[in-house]
């Protein structure tokens, strides 16, 4: 037998399985190109908008259009018209779908209706509200004029009228667009529509509802083939998501006439007050609670002002008084202290016996069961229920009635008995759980959803039936995704997250971070360590290696140095004898320029002796330099031919030099000497000015430069530098004869 009944689960498995892949697949079966469907377009407030090509489409007629072809892969073409005229073409097989049809006998031979509706509607008779001769008493009708469409709603109407001997003028209307004009303009006293598809009407009020029926989005009686790819996709949409009609209800229908159009018992409500009290609970984030300035906050300060303003009622002022516990705050309901409490809840029973009704849910949250270590089942166990808050204990009765209580004066308590063993859980609002965990102090304690949701509502005491439907009708508006999105702005405040819990949260990353900082620093240390000591090393090298030159080359330089003095004084000894003893004119003069170059050689061994002391290669290979004693020498020794012939001798082909000097009686010694020679002289103090005088000059102005190689700011070496890289070519080319001042200095001495 048990072998037969699994054998028989797991047929009824596999047929389930095989049964899902036809089914999505059933529009594709025969073709891969997507049907092309005709379908007919009217135009009709909430339910389908945007009869026209160039208007947008909305409604919810228009998004189940969307909805089935999900499924179906259906691409449509919209064919428009009033409703007369779709549901015409429909008959007519010009139009494959209608949407919007009520079932009746005399069209179920006409057009095809699939297995499951796409909605239901309810038929009203709405009236002008400053009519007051109109009233829920049937005779009150007759002889009033009501407008109705042409479709099924104007059968039901005329069956209601019948049924209650009700003599009433009927005015029938092709579409819905010149009877909600006419109504507009009092051009009838009542009309009979699906009030869930006409927009709110400020000067519009539901007077009675007069029928109701499913209505279906229909097919052409030629287009079999549609009404099997429909039949599917809603079998389809109803198994995955088995809400979705009435979803679509509510985000359409919010802004309805039945949500818009107060009843007589709201009206005296809101005839009575022009003041609101709200009372609220406190500490209990985000649905409510008091700041540190005793102002309300938390949800309710936001839903309330939200419900009235969308109902547009502006003449009632709001006030709020909050409760440290859940019985003060309904025994301040039942006395009349506040005219309405939140957030209350616990199922029927318990609100009854508070002595309350309750709304709609403001939202609908899950329970969390808390815990600690080890997972614990809570059908029988020890909860902690904070003992002001009831709503906590009405759960815990009412789904686990098995279970022992323990009451504590806070949910922070309650949480603190479960991490310390004296409870075995606690339960936690849903919307409030991730929030108050994050605090450190209940790092040990788990959780998990429980099977059961918890709703919050507005209570209203009993009897006071207008202000319950008035927020019931503005819950219904605004949907509970509203009060969702504003929990969340709320629940941040339940816990502040400080820089501690920050860093005990992250303390392996920061762990981690500060031993990899470390190895770093000590891997940068070490080389940067290792290179200092390379580069000393280096250093102390190389210094040793200049050192060890320095003093090589000084010992060459000064043993030179002193063997070329000893000869050299040796040959000017003997000149000097020789002159005493030759008197041929030929010969002393012949003996007197060999003394002449014997000095000469004796300045430039002086030279290389003082370059022993001093570091050498300091020379441009642009420059060119002059031995300028001998220079010097030979226009203080030689003949005026002779002059010439060494100013030939040196290229100096025009008439004006450049002098570079620091110091002023060296400018003038040289200025004197060159003049005499027959020089123009222009003066630089040093390379900075040398420099601009070059550059201020035309091309050719200079023939000669003579710089002092010690000139002051940029000295002789580097201002020849930089006359070389001079981009005119002319200037760049000036020969320049590099000095020292001392030379000028021996030959004013002279």
């Amino acid at each position: 037998m048990k072998k037969r009944a699994n054998f028989l689960f797991l047929l009824t498995i596999l047929s389930i399985l095989v049964n899902s892949l036809f089914v999505t697949n059933i529009s594709y079966a025969k073709d891969d190109v997507p049907k092309k469907v005709r379908v007919g377009y009217y135009e009709n407030e909430v339910f389908e908008e945007g009869a026209s090509d160039d208007a947008i489409k909305n409604g919810y007629a228009y998004e189940y259009y969307r909805k089935m072809s999900e499924y179906t892969g259906w691409e449509y073409e919209y064919v428009y018209g009033d409703f007369v005229q779709v549901y015409d073409k429909l008959l007519k097989g010009e139009v494959d779908l209608v949407a919007g049809l009520a079932y009746t006998d005399d069209r179920k031979d006409l057009i095809l209706y699939p297995e499951r509706p796409m909605g239901a509607e309810t038929y009203s008779l709405v009236k002008h509200e400053s009519d007051d001769t109109i009233t829920t008493l049937y005779p009150s009708l007759n002889g009033k004029k009501i407008g109705v469409l042409d479709s099924a709603v104007l059968d039901a109407l005329r069956y209601f009228l019948s049924d209650h001997n009700i003599s009433a003028n009927i005015v029938a209307f092709s579409d819905y667009e010149t009877l909600f004009a006419a109504f507009d303009k009092e051009e009838v006293d009542l009309m009979a529509a699906e009030t869930d598809g006409t927009y709110g009407r400020n000067h519009a009020e539901v007077l009675m509802s007069f029928g109701a029926s499913d209505y279906y989005l229909c097919v052409n009686k030629a287009r079999k083939d549609l009404l099997i790819d429909l039949n599917s996709a809603q079998e389809q949409l109803f198994a995955e998501e088995p809400n979705y009609a009435s979803l679509l209800r509510d985000k359409y229908f919010s802004v309805s006439l039945t949500s818009r159009a107060f009843t007589r018992s709201e009206k005296e409500w809101l005839n009575s007050n022009d003041k609101l009290c709200v009372g609220y609970l406190n500490n209990y984030l985000p649905y409510s609670d008091t700041d540190k300035n005793g102002k309300a906050i938390g949800i309710v300060t936001d839903v309330v002002p939200e419900i009235l303003s969308t109902l547009g009622i502006n003449t009632v002022k709001i006030s709020y008084v909050g409760y440290d516990d859940y019985d003060s705050l309904t025994t301040a309901l039942s006395a009349g202290d506040i005219d309405v409490a939140f957030p209350v809840g616990g199922g029927l029973y318990y609100s009854e016996e508070d002595g309350l009704y309750l709304s709609n849910p403001v939202l609908s949250s899950i329970t969390n069961l808390i815990y600690s270590n080890e997972y614990i089942s809570a059908s029988s166990s020890d909860f902690a229920v904070n003992e002001n808050n009831n709503m906590q204990y009405y759960y815990i009765k009412t789904h686990y009635p098995e279970s022992t209580i323990s009451f504590y004066p806070s949910t922070e308590k309650c949480l603190e008995a479960v991490v310390k063993g004296d409870a075995k859980c606690t339960t936690l609002n849903g919307l409030r759980t991730n929030d108050l965990l994050k605090n450190r102090a209940y790092r040990k304690l788990s959780f998990r959803q429980l099977s059961y949701s918890d709703n919050r509502c507005f209570g209203v005491r009993i009897g006071n039936e207008g202000l319950l439907k008035i927020f019931n009708r503005g819950i219904g508006i605004l949907g509970q995704d509203y009060a969702v999105n504003l929990a969340y702005q709320y629940s941040q405040k339940l816990y502040k997250h400080t820089v501690l819990d920050g860093i005990i949260d992250n303390l392996w990353i920061i762990t981690t971070l500060v031993s990899i900082i470390v190895i770093l620093i000590v891997i940068i240390y070490l080389r940067d360590r290792g290179r200092a000591v390379s580069a000393i090393r280096e250093k102390e090298l190389a210094r040793n290696e200049m050192e060890e030159a320095n003093r090589s080359k000084t010992l060459f330089l000064t043993k030179l140095s002193e063997d070329m003095r000893e000869f050299v004084t040796f040959i000017v000894n003997n000149v000097n004898t020789a002159y005493e003893h030759v008197d041929e004119p030929h010969a002393v003069a012949f003996l007197g320029r060999v003394n002449n170059s014997c000095e000469h050689l004796l300045w430039l061994i002086d030279d290389i002796h003082d370059l022993s002391s001093v570091e050498s290669g300091q020379n441009s290979d642009d420059d060119e330099n002059i031995n300028f004693r001998q220079f010097i020498n030979d226009l203080k020794n030689s003949s005026s031919q002779n002059i010439n012939d060494t100013i030939s001798s040196y290229n100096f082909k025009g008439r004006r030099v450049l002098i570079v000097d620091r110091l002023k009686d060296i400018q003038i010694t040289a200025a004197q000497i060159m003049k005499k020679v027959g020089f123009e002289v222009q003066i630089a103090t040093d390379g900075t000015e040398a420099l601009n005088i070059i550059n201020a000059a035309p091309a050719g102005y200079f023939d000669f430069i003579l710089i002092d190689i010690q000139a002051p700011n940029v000295e002789g070496y580097e201002a020849s530098r930089q006359i070389r890289r001079i981009n005119d070519r002319d200037k760049a080319s000036i020969p320049i004869a590099a000095f020292s001042a001392d030379a000028f200095r021996n030959l004013k001495e002279v």
